[in-house]
């Protein structure tokens, strides 16, 4: 969940990079390999593309665009950050002003855990370019990532204004926004997520949480299926839909979810005493000791506190035969 670690995903997708971002192409023999490099690029054949803006390099090595692009294939074809660091610097110190190699740089630094330089990367970015919001998305990250929660909120705040429907930004200000209980602006924000991106089960599950501390129990419902229809194992949707089942008497719904729980998660120990305590309910005692047996396996200090609940919820009939 947001608020602790946000993982940073290194995505240099060259292709999708291309149609953004023109490259200078130069009427020069390197120019010409270049345009070259691009088409097996196209063509997924990075092997072919790197040998190509080798030699563009080898003709004029000036050629930042030339080396930015090197480094992202090096890296695509490799995942070897620092032999991609190197070009990406290069493409900067011939040309300070290239934005997105900038941004590229920020985002292979993250992957080396080089924080503060990433940071300066992605502020760079943003003062040669306004409107860069994925850079902007992630420099919120890591004010996020940095607990500096005001300053990351101001930063997703911005992103939207760029970009109404940046699905990370919509998700991680919905967040805060909850902690913050602004219910009705998170709301908002989780609706035009999910409407958006049906898939996305996070958003679908931030939906559900506020729903339910909100005593809205059939949106809440609606909500964590949702999630469950997009991530089948999804065990915090499969926990919270078994309590709510649970709390309104529908016990078969709530054994099953609380079992697939269990299933997804065999440490879990709260699922298994769940189980048990809708066992007791239902006076199906025996049912009730296995659950509460592996339960109380996983957690043995647990053994004390169900044997009392026990006691005080109920007795158990008495078993003993006529012949005995």
């Amino acid at each position: 969940m947001p608020g602790s670690t946000i993982p940073f995903k290194v995505s240099l997708s060259i292709i999708v990079l291309l149609s953004f971002w023109p490259m200078l192409v130069l009427s020069h023999p390197a120019g010409d390999l270049y345009q070259q490099a691009l088409s097996a690029i196209q063509d997924k054949n990075l092997q072919q593309a790197e040998s190509l803006l080798e030699q563009a390099i080898t003709e004029f090595p000036a050629y930042a665009e030339a080396h930015h692009l090197l480094g992202m294939v090096q890296y695509q074809r490799t995942q070897d950050a620092n032999t991609a660091i190197t070009e990406l610097k290069q493409a900067i110190n011939l040309n300070p002003s290239f934005a997105q190699a900038r941004y590229d740089l920020g985002l292979l630094l993250l992957q080396q855990k080089q924080i503060e330089e990433a940071q300066q990367q992605f502020q760079q970015a943003l003062t040669l370019y306004q409107g860069f919001w994925e850079a902007r998305l992630t420099l919120a990250k890591i004010f996020d990532q940095t607990g500096e929660i005001d300053k990351a909120i101001q930063e997703y705040e911005t992103v939207l204004v760029q970009e109404p429907l940046a699905t990370e930004a919509l998700f991680h200000l919905a967040y805060h926004l909850m902690q913050r209980e602004q219910v009705d602006r998170a709301r908002d924000l989780l609706i035009r997520l999910t409407t958006h991106d049906s898939q996305h089960s996070e958003g679908w599950y931030l939906r559900g949480r506020l729903a339910e501390q909100h005593q809205q129990f059939d949106e809440a419902i609606e909500a964590y299926h949702q999630v469950l229809q997009n991530t089948p194992d999804h065990v915090e949707a499969h926990y919270n839909l078994g309590f709510l089942y649970q709390q309104h008497n529908q016990s078969q719904k709530a054994i099953e979810h609380f079992q697939r729980v269990t299933q997804l998660n065999s440490a879990d120990a709260e699922a298994y005493f769940n189980v048990g305590v809708i066992f007791v309910s239902q006076n199906q005692f025996d049912q009730a000791e296995e659950a509460y047996q592996n339960g109380i396996a996983l957690q043995p200090d647990s053994w004390e506190p169900f044997m009392n609940f026990i006691k005080r919820t109920c007795k158990r009939p008495n078993t003993t035969t006529k012949n005995t």
